[in-house]
């Protein structure tokens, strides 16, 4: 017989998004559980930017402390178009930090809240009802397929959830958003070429445009810099000192080119937006919502805000405060703000103080700056620039 197991919330992910999400989900009384396919660790050089409102609500969770000491403080964006250079100041500081240690901080919450926590499992199907969702997880082990002690994965056994909601968290190859039957529109793919390297004098944190491309620099804790270029999408190029020292002569000729690297890589990433934010009783956030460019960190830091304002809305239904279509509101909005600032259908409007170079790079812009909501529109205004929300 298959083991039937109840809860409140179930949250497929188990990345930033979603632990932020099980945290929100325990301090609002709820019953959660998480399920993550694997947790491999996050690669070396992945570094995460937490935006103004990030910082806020992480601070609610008592995060904020260890992530000020662990990461690197950015309370203004120095912005260059071609000989103009612009600073922007931060309405609340935003912090460069490693994706492992934000990922290790809200475990510990997670740890501290004994959340139900179980990797690897995957959730593998969703059936909505009137009343609730079953799901089907799988859980996996890692057994030896060969005499050279080759592993492998393979079902250990399932398990049907029967949950009020489903947040789903699980990325941009989201099970959950599938099986919603939900479709993403894609844009063409951009490239980018990024090094962290050793740094006696690392750049102050600089959005430059250049052309079709975009490009930021950074300092990071310990002496280091980080370097993100675009490239042009069919470039074929290796991450070695020698293009990163093209690039800075290209893009930051003040800056010395640096004889080591720490990491390097050449990334692909595929700008793309769900159809729609979910249905009933199951939502999306983050990643598996959207995908944007990599410079602004715009999908985790909105998927953070979309896992807060979900678990808010759910706690509210499960408590008989709002109806079940408070969800679907909820999600539309958060649908619109993503098309209204990251999309080829964003609609800008310069006021008359705005340079004149931003009509031709206002998306341009807006994609690859560190803030959300509030505070990207203090941004936007300190630009000259103001958007129309999509209807």
């Amino acid at each position: 017989m298959t083991k039937i197991e109840q809860t409140q919330v179930l949250i497929a992910g188990g990345g930033p998004v979603g632990l932020l999400a099980a945290v929100c989900a325990a301090r609002r009384g709820l019953d959660v559980i998480v399920f993550e396919r694997s947790f491999r660790g996050t690669p070396r050089g992945h570094a995460t930017l937490l935006h103004p409102s990030s910082m806020r609500l992480l601070a609610e969770l008592g995060l904020a402390p260890l992530l000020l000491r662990s990461g690197q403080l950015i309370e203004q964006i120095e912005l260059r178009v071609g000989s103009h250079p612009l600073a922007l100041r931060l309405p609340f500081p935003a912090v460069i930090i490693a994706q492992a240690v934000f990922e290790e901080a809200l475990l510990q919450v997670v740890r501290k809240e004994e959340i139900d926590l179980r990797a690897p499992s995957e959730v593998v199907a969703i059936a909505q009802r009137e009343q609730h969702v079953e799901v089907r997880v799988a859980r996996r082990e890692q057994v030896q397929a060969t005499a050279l002690r080759d592993q492998r994965w393979e079902l250990a056994d399932s398990t049907l959830v029967h949950t009020q909601f489903v947040i789903g968290a699980d990325g941009r190859t989201s099970h959950v958003m599938q099986s919603l039957g939900i479709r993403a529109a894609s844009s063409p793919a951009e490239r980018y070429a990024m090094f962290e390297v050793p740094s006696d004098h690392p750049p102050p944190p600089t959005l430059v445009i250049s052309g079709k491309h975009s490009h930021f620099m950074s300092p990071l804790v310990d002496r280091r810099a980080r370097y993100s270029f675009q490239l042009d999408p069919t470039a074929k190029a290796t991450a070695d000192l020698s293009l990163l020292a093209t690039l800075l002569g290209e893009h930051a000729p003040q800056q010395e080119a640096p004889h080591e690297l720490y990491w390097s890589a050449i990334v692909d990433f595929e700008p793309a937006i769900a159809e729609a934010f979910g249905k009933d009783r199951v939502w999306l956030a983050g990643d598996a919502a959207h995908t944007a460019s990599p410079l602004g960190v715009h999908s985790m830091n909105r998927g953070l805000l979309e896992a807060w304002q979900l678990v808010e809305a759910m706690a509210a239904v499960s408590a008989g405060k709002l109806q079940l279509n408070a969800l679907e509101l909820l999600g539309k909005a958060q649908r619109r703000d993503w098309l209204a600032t990251l999309t080829n259908d964003s609609c800008f409007e310069l006021l008359a103080r705005a340079p004149g170079w931003l009509s031709d790079h206002a998306r341009q812009v807006v994609s690859a700056l560190p803030a959300s909501g509030l505070d990207l529109e203090d941004l936007l205004g300190q630009l000259g620039l103001t958007r129309r929300t999509p209807v």
